[in-house]
């Protein structure tokens, strides 16, 4: 996802523990989980020169630490070269030009809680409920378009639409233009820049983002209640946030709704098929599903890794970072940490206790977490009541090497052919 040579290397703080990985690189990509276990049991912090340097911190309790406390490692964003690209950026990849700040998660202190407080009322577990109904009917529209064939690809006929389906209804945009949001956002995060989809993607972005202006502007002119309006009514500083503002906040409220449950879904159902005892098991037992989805959160860990900036001279793990700093903080390697998690790297549908970071901690966790959670049990649900003998009929497609999110561009399935429910059926 960038150019391992755009940033030199950086020489480290005297007495620091050292790794040299490229989280760049496919090499590390494909054996990730091997290469943050290592980490953890040698050093659960240590310097990595490449990217302009940072600090790696792969433990359980170190994540925690450094994910609770805003105000020694901060989510905002600042420029982390002179050149003006950000070498390591808020996930631990470049910000491409053109490509806006992510909203919500690069702010900190009255900003943050400014935006959490308008965004709430639509994410909290009363809005996650009352979402059921639109969530299973979209669920079982797209299932229907291909029950019949006894065809469908699991991504695109399935977890893709519903998942941008729910977002532009969660934000308040026009839930039949769900199409040209989805392949823009699935380009971007699914395809490495050297890829002519990602480049054509990329050049489509000032459209969509004057398209989310427009869409602004609307509310401003007519307010509605909705997520968006909420946004727009915001101030900072006694006046309202800009455009640019707005659109950063937008850009990461879409990207996140398009992609995370999706990708949840298309690796968990990827999981049952080749786990047919696990599959049967949900079938026969529904009321594992809750328990189940906390365990494929914690093993798949789709947002793999954020970062922070170091605000203060601080200690961590043994190491003493400095004011300025950058540090990469993986969820994945934090979620299969056999501290706090026995046998990490199995899933066990009836885990318990299960305190996974797939949503974050701290003033910054995922502020979506109770409606990714209702769209997953529900797209789950419906792939296990009504095709539950699906099987892998293709090559599946995964990431090209992205080192924030783990997701399939693909899964095509096969299945014995259904009947359509149609839209009257409860």
């Amino acid at each position: 996802m960038s150019d391992p040579e755009a940033a030199p290397a950086a020489s480290p703080p005297p007495g620091a523990s050292i790794v040299t990985f490229d989280h760049h690189r496919p090499e590390f990509h494909d054996r990730r989980v091997e290469e943050w276990a290592e980490l953890r049991a040698r050093c659960p912090v240590a310097w990595n020169p490449n990217h302009g340097g940072f600090w790696a911190v792969a433990s359980y309790a170190e994540v925690c630490t450094v994910s609770r406390d805003s105000t020694v490692y901060s989510s905002k964003y600042e420029p982390g070269a002179a050149d003006g690209i950000d070498h390591l950026g808020i996930a631990g990849v470049p910000r491409k030009a053109g490509i806006p700040r992510a909203g919500i998660a690069e702010v900190e202190g009255a900003d943050h809680a400014a935006l959490r407080r308008a965004m709430n009322p639509f994410l909290l577990p009363a809005a996650a409920e009352a979402s059921e109904q639109l969530i299973t009917a979209t669920a079982r529209r797209f299932l229907d378009e291909k029950i019949e064939s006894g065809r469908i690809d699991l991504v695109e006929d399935y977890a893709g639409p519903v998942a941008a389906v729910l977002t532009m209804a969660l934000i308040g945009l026009p839930l039949d233009g769900w199409e040209p949001y989805a392949e823009l956002f699935h380009a971007t995060i699914a395809r490495r820049p050297s890829d002519p989809r990602y480049r054509d993607a990329v050049a489509k972005v000032p459209e969509m983002l004057e398209r989310l202006r427009g869409e602004a502007q609307q509310c401003r002119d007519h307010p509605r209640d909705d997520l968006l309006t909420a946004l727009v009514q915001v101030e900072r500083d006694g006046r309202p946030l800009d455009d640019e503002a707005i659109t950063s906040v937008l850009w990461n409220l879409v990207g996140g709704g398009l992609d995370t449950t999706a990708s949840l879904t298309a690796l968990s159902l990827l999981h049952l098929a080749e786990h047919p005892e696990q599959r049967r098991l949900l079938c026969d037992r529904p009321e594992l599903l809750a328990s189940a989805t906390e365990e494929f959160l914690r093993y798949f860990s789709v947002n793999e890794q954020l970062s922070r900036t170091v605000a203060v001279d601080t200690e961590l793990g043994g190491q003493s970072l400095r004011a300025g700093d950058r540090v990469l903080i993986s969820w994945l390697s934090a979620n299969r940490d056999a501290t706090m998690f026995p046998d990490p790297d199995q899933v066990h549908l009836e885990r318990s206790p299960n305190p996974h970071v797939a949503f974050g901690v701290g003033p910054h966790r995922c502020i979506g977490l109770h409606i990714a959670r209702t769209s997953f049990r529900i797209l789950l649900t419906e792939v296990l009541r009504r095709i539950p003998d699906y099987e892998v009929s293709g090559p599946v497609e995964f990431y090209d090497g992205n080192p924030l999110l783990n997701g399939l561009v693909s899964l095509p399935v096969t299945f014995t052919p259904g009947p359509r429910l149609g839209e009257d059926h409860p």
